[in-house]
């Protein structure tokens, strides 16, 4: 299916083109008119061309900048956010959340025990 309608893109591309060349060689003016007025129209296609691909790119341009400004206000805010959410009341707040560890007592040995090592 798809290889048929490959073919048919391709003749009726081919068709396109022979006719317009047709359509040059039948027309009622001379050669050197009919290329002066094909290259008029060319020059004004080529202008229009230019013009519209620097709109496209102003406009591109324009919504590049205002997205990256929506993400970086929203990437700010976020952040704001964050930093007054974790920012603990005080130290005394701090210390209760985290207990220090301590170690066991270790136990006292008798003056006799620290002369024997010894």
């Amino acid at each position: 299916m798809a290889d048929s309608d490959g073919n048919f893109f391709k003749g009726f591309f081919l068709g396109g083109i022979l006719g317009a060349i047709a359509g040059i060689m039948l027309a009622p003016k001379s050669g050197r008119e009919m290329r002066e007025e094909l290259s008029t129209e060319a020059d004004k296609l080529m202008s229009s061309l230019k013009e519209d691909v620097e709109n496209a790119k102003k406009a591109a341009l324009k919504s590049f900048e205002e997205s990256r400004d929506k993400i970086i206000d929203k990437f700010v805010k976020e952040q704001k956010e964050k930093k007054t959410q974790v920012k603990p009341e005080s130290d005394e707040a701090q210390k209760r959340e985290r207990p220090t560890r301590r170690r066991p007592p270790r136990p006292s040995r008798s003056k006799k025990e620290s002369d024997e090592k010894s």
